[in-house]
């Protein structure tokens, strides 16, 4: 059952991993890179989630290792091992966060410093039923979204901050194909708070309740309706893209790709594409004469 919530974990990282780090630690690293050495360790697992972290300086450059546990065990012994073999490989320092999603009291998983003759490793350990559902409940970001049936509920009953969860997953998706993602993935990281029967309630209640909106065809008219506009207002070369998203209803983000692939398929090179934007947005970017 474990190996389920790890593949979650596993699959949602590459968008989880910089929230994470300065949500809930604080860190906002200037770069992170992959490891290029392989790294399978047989009797411990494999050594996942490890990353570089790149600084202008190589001297300040680091390993960071992160780990999704919802088993309540000593990890001290097995980090010890994991930070042995990846100093051994890359001659890097390692720094290791674990997060554990289980339900209950942690006891074993919080012992996060091992002190031995002569050697002191120490690690970190996040309890994600001690962070308000509020820090990954209200982003943008759909793997934060589902994280937030793991975090404290504070006041609220399951089944209302399911009901939110699953809304708030509707509203930044709108595409149904992509909601049945997170919703399978929901459903399993809400046995380990035995709240299964009740994601399986609101998630069939939010099924019947669909409504148009939520109709891929319809939603492929819209979204044509809206790269027409944009492409209109930005032919005409008399508004900023800020502007340009307030009269169309959506983000300035969404219309800078918008305008992005049309240059593109006219064959410019990405480059090139967003140089041209920037030249644009240049223009409404100078100081106004007196």
């Amino acid at each position: 059952m474990a190996n389920n919530y790890d593949r979650i974990f596993k699959e949602n990282i590459d968008s989880l991993l910089l929230p994470l780090l300065k949500k809930v630690l604080g860190l906002n690293p200037p770069n992170l890179a992959p490891i290029d050495a392989k790294m399978q360790v047989t009797q411990e697992g494999e050594m996942d989630h490890i990353r570089r972290v790149v600084h202008d300086d190589p001297q300040q450059d680091y390993g960071l290792q992160i780990e999704f546990h919802v088993k309540d065990e000593d990890l001290r012994k097995r980090n010890l091992f994991h930070y042995a073999l990846f100093h051994h490989i890359t001659s890097l320092p390692l720094r290791q966060i674990v997060i554990y999603g289980g339900i209950g009291k942690p006891l074993h998983i919080l012992k996060d410093r091992l002190q031995l003759s002569g050697l002191e490793l120490q690690f970190e350990v996040i309890v994600l039923n001690q962070i308000p559902k509020e820090v990954f409940l209200e982003s943008d970001i759909p793997e934060e979204v589902v994280l937030a049936i793991l975090c404290d509920f504070g006041e609220d009953q399951p089944e209302s901050v399911i009901r939110q969860i699953l809304q708030h997953l509707k509203k930044i998706l709108r595409r149904s194909d992509r909601i049945k993602k997170y919703q399978k993935q929901l459903l399993i990281l809400s046995r380990l708070r035995k709240m299964e029967l009740i994601v399986k309630t609101e998630v069939e209640a939010m099924t019947i309740d669909y409504d148009i909106e939520t109709d891929g065809l319809y939603l492929q008219g819209i979204e044509t309706k809206e790269q027409e506009i944009v492409l209109n207002l930005w032919s005409v070369q008399d508004f900023p893209i800020d502007t340009m998203a307030t009269f169309v209803g959506v983000t300035p983000e969404r219309t800078r790709q918008i305008i992005l692939n049309a240059l593109q398929s006219k064959g410019l090179s990405e480059t090139e594409a967003n140089q041209a934007i920037a030249i644009h947005e240049e223009k409404f970017n100078l100081p106004m004469k007196e």
